[in-house]
């Protein structure tokens, strides 16, 4: 069984986490063999530290048109097309073999043979269940030591951190506070990862760039004691929420009524650190206390590579 992998683009946002991680695991858990296929002219840059991880790991073929792309799955006797995008049907489906889409927005909008969702929350939102789902996987290598000697972080400082799209920390309000809560405390830390820097000169705030190397996001997250998610838009599955979370690390996000995405908040449930407002941020952030003894875990079970690629094979391989 081969199955032809697509993605417009090779960047460091979770989609490409998420291609990767269903290509890898179909080798290792479902002993079937992965392709790539990518547009060679896709809507951002590829980002050369994903393209190094992609081209280390599969063999990766770049295309420029649909017909290009359909001989290739031909010369490569593709069994499955399975292609992870918006849900909208662009049109790209491939004859002759079977299509698989995997939806990550808020569309119905079904075609080829499989058409999925990435959350349980976005199949129930959309089609009270009637569509089925495959979530991400969210995994990271348990290693050891952090990255707060190297940041010059004091091992007693509390540290919010968060890494994601560029410019999906994008609730203005989260982004003001930032700077007036690093002001007033010395000792509270932020640490941004493939962030917009959003203009603060403090010490205590501290803008990374973008990283693909699984080892040095697990370190990333162990130098936290709490994720700090602020997306305007929300999360369709909210794979950096679950990263964060299965090292036990509380998660700080919005349910204000203007969160459309939501299944990060269903996932987390009471394992979540809720804000709606300004205020409701400042106490939290100001007023956090470190509790790892505490269960702060929602993801591992049900997210876990072997758990998610059971569905895998039973809704996009089996049915």
């Amino acid at each position: 069984m081969k199955i032809l992998f697509h993605t417009n683009q090779l960047s460091l946002r979770g989609t490409e986490v998420a291609l990767f991680d269903y290509a890898h695991y179909n080798e290792e858990l479902l002993h079937n063999e992965s392709i790539i296929a990518v547009k060679r002219a896709g809507p951002h840059p590829h980002h050369p530290l994903v393209v190094e991880k992609f081209q280390q790991r599969f063999q990766v073929f770049y295309y420029d048109t649909l017909p290009q792309l359909q001989q290739l799955a031909k010369d490569e006797k593709a069994d499955i097309f399975y292609a992870l995008k918006s849900g909208e049907n662009d049109g790209l489906l491939l004859p002759g073999i079977k299509n698989c889409v995997h939806a990550v927005f808020i569309h119905y909008d079904p075609h080829g043979e499989v058409y999925a969702y990435i959350s349980e929350w976005l199949s129930q939102t959309i089609t009270g269940g009637a569509i089925p789902y495959v979530p991400h996987i969210v995994h990271l290598p348990d290693v050891a030591g952090n990255l707060r000697q190297e940041l010059n972080i004091p091992e007693n400082a509390t540290v919010f951190g968060r890494y994601g799209g560029w410019e999906t920390f994008d609730i203005p309000f989260v982004k003001d506070l930032v700077g007036t809560v690093a002001a007033k405390n010395p000792d509270i830390y932020f640490l941004f990862m493939n962030t917009e820097n959003f203009g603060s000169k403090l010490n205590n705030i501290i803008f990374l760039e973008g990283a693909a190397e699984l080892d040095y996001k697990a370190k990333f997250i162990k130098t936290c004691d709490a994720m700090l998610h602020a997306r305007c838009q929300g999360e369709s599955f909210g794979l950096t929420c679950g990263e964060f979370s299965i090292f036990n690390k509380p998660v700080i996000t919005c349910n204000a009524d203007f969160i459309r995405e939501r299944c990060h908040i269903d996932i987390l449930g009471s394992k979540g650190l809720y804000y709606a407002d300004y205020e409701q941020l400042e106490n939290i952030l100001s007023n956090f206390t470190k509790e790892p003894q505490k269960n702060w875990d929602a993801y591992s079970q049900q997210y876990s590579p072997a758990a998610v690629m059971a569905k895998f094979k039973k809704v996009f391989i089996d049915d």
